[in-house]
């Protein structure tokens, strides 16, 4: 399989990483076997997964796209550019030949098999035991965290968790969706039990073991197993390692990574040649691409609402949202980092969880969601308002809309509720339900050409 059985000079051969944290030295493409043999190399090792991340394929762009502007939150207005790819994911007319799905779709499974690699050599190599077991649990987050989003988009999808030959990939299948989440659930409490809370100097930036609890509350709450989610987020909400920054625009400050609220981030750094910026996100030169409805569905005086407003970037005929805006560098970049998962993301999960457990009036989750609530400068809720459990879940999820636009939520939060298609209506897009996932790439369907084992969605 092109995509799965990724060779490892896709690893070796690539450039620095961020340079703030992840220290990847160029390599010469040596063999496997002869690699995997130091501390120094599993550093190494390490970075070219957290490199997978900031692809421009994943966080570093494409993920604006597939996941973003697929939902009620974004609008792709240029049918002509890039021979309509982008307009026709957005408009759910995307062939299963689109070249973004197939660059994505590949991208997550090179950092996997960058993850595998790594989890099948380190075993067998002597070095301190901490952080041998740190090295494990950073690649066991990112391997979750791929799959993760690889299971939303894509529903059952190869589940490959040793780092095999192209031979090996002839045999994959497209495995069940419990059986993917089995193993995200798995990685991710290893990750939880291995990771450090914290770091210093120039690794902090790396997965923690709170980032780890957080992504699996996120898994759970996406499952629906709402008992385990609570008990997972409850030490992180009721903790003080992570809190809500008083000014939310703060959050996102270019001059204020690394800060209190964020549970884990893609890291960028603009500027240089070793290609580590991204073009700025949800830019646009031909008028405003945020979808009308969601600005409509802020309060006045909500502080979250200026975070959508696009402001005109100097140098540039683009104009981008301010939740990312950034200073072009010289090199016609921006180093903004992506936000995978924060304490806002935490405190909603949480409180959706409690209600779904049981709700009660004015009970921990009116308290939880009233935090985020708060801060944002809008009214908190009270149980006269949210009166029944359906109330207070319709109400979570119009938070998170509100609080995590632009964030790579909106999309797998309709998906995972059941309303993608009545959401999607109110922008005048009419969503195929078949559609709640992507197409898998023409190129795997062709090279397997198998319809009982890697057979195409429904409908496409």
């Amino acid at each position: 399989m092109k995509k799965v059985a990724i060779i490892f000079t896709a690893l070796v051969s690539l450039t620095a990483c961020q340079k703030d944290f992840l220290e990847l030295k160029p390599l010469s493409q040596p063999n496997v076997d002869n690699f995997y043999k130091t501390a120094n190399d599993f550093n190494n090792a390490v970075n070219g997964a957290y490199d997978a991340l900031q692809s421009s394929t994943q966080y570093g762009g494409d993920y604006n796209t597939v996941i973003e502007t697929r939902s009620d939150n974004v609008l792709d207005n240029d049918p002509s550019s890039g021979s309509g790819l982008r307009y026709n994911i957005d408009r759910f007319i995307e062939p299963t030949t689109n070249s973004v799905l197939r660059d994505t779709w590949g991208s997550l499974y090179t950092g996997i098999n960058r993850c595998n690699l790594i989890l099948d050599k380190i075993d067998a190599v002597t070095m301190d035991a901490t952080l041998k077991n740190r090295y494990k649990g950073e690649a066991q987050f990112i391997r979750a965290l791929s799959y993760f989003n690889l299971v939303r988009l894509w529903g059952k999808v190869p589940l490959v968790l040793t780092a095999g030959s192209t031979t090996d990939a002839r045999s994959y299948v497209r495995n069940e969706i419990a059986d993917v989440y089995a193993s995200i659930e798995k990685d991710l409490t290893a990750a939880a039990a291995g990771l450090p809370a914290t770091y210093t100097g120039n690794d902090i930036g790396r997965a923690t073991s709170g980032a780890a609890k957080g992504l699996l509350g996120k898994v759970y709450v996406t499952e629906k197993k709402y008992d385990l989610a609570v008990t997972t987020l409850k030490d992180l909400v009721t903790g003080t390692t992570y809190q809500l920054l008083s000014n939310i625009a703060d959050v996102f400050a270019v001059n204020n990574k690394n800060n209190a609220e964020l549970l884990f981030s893609v890291k960028f750094k603009k500027g240089g040649s070793l290609g580590e910026g991204h073009g700025s996100w949800f830019g646009t030169s031909i008028g405003d691409n945020i979808e009308p409805s969601l600005r409509a569905a802020y309060s006045t005086g909500d502080k979250r609402l200026p975070l959508t407003v696009q402001i005109p970037v100097p140098t540039s005929i683009n104009g981008v949202p301010r939740k990312f805006y950034d200073e072009l560098s010289t090199t016609n970049d921006v180093g903004n980092d992506f936000p995978v998962l924060r304490f806002a993301d935490v405190l909603l999960l949480y409180a959706e969880a409690l209600n779904e457990v049981s709700y009660q009036a004015n009970g921990d989750a009116f308290t939880v969601l009233n935090r985020v609530r708060t801060r944002a400068g809008v009214a908190t809720y009270t149980a006269a308002q949210l009166a029944t459990k359906e109330a207070f879940r319709t109400a979570i999820i119009s938070e998170r809309r509100l609080e995590l636009a632009l964030e790579s939520d909106r999309w797998f939060d309709l998906i995972r509720t059941g309303t993608a298609v009545d959401a999607l209506k109110v922008t005048g897009i009419t969503m195929p339900a078949y559609r709640m996932y992507y197409p898998i790439p023409q190129s795997e369907i062709d090279v397997y050409n198998n319809r009982t084992t890697f057979p195409q969605n429904d409908g496409y």
